[in-house]
């Protein structure tokens, strides 16, 4: 999952659309559909207002983003044991839509 499609993952889980996402963040519709789609990569500046729109701290989402290729060869078997279960974990919401404390 690159970035983009943990922001889109994000934004669905929170039941967002692209504008109500982008509002919020004080970005075009285009802008953030750039990001989603892997076209453009967010400034940290960006990161940060996406991640108070999710409420979240930044390096959730950015480790939701990386990918098997940014982990050095050696610690791929590792980085594969935890992979699902630590993005179901930055990814998962609680009822009233605040991440979870307990990770």
């Amino acid at each position: 999952m690159n970035i983009g499609q943990a922001i889109k993952s994000l934004r669905q889980k929170s039941g967002m659309t692209q504008v109500q996402l982008a509002d919020k963040c004080g970005m075009s519709k285009n802008a953030l559909c750039s990001l989603e789609t892997g076209k453009a990569y967010p400034p940290m500046a960006t990161i940060k207002k996406l991640c108070q729109a999710f409420d979240i701290p930044q390096s959730f989402l950015l480790m939701a983003s990386i990918e098997e290729q940014d982990i050095p060869e050696d610690k791929r078997v590792l980085y594969r044991a935890l992979l699902v279960p630590l993005r179901e974990e930055l990814l998962t919401k609680t009822d009233n839509g605040k991440q979870r404390d307990d990770i």
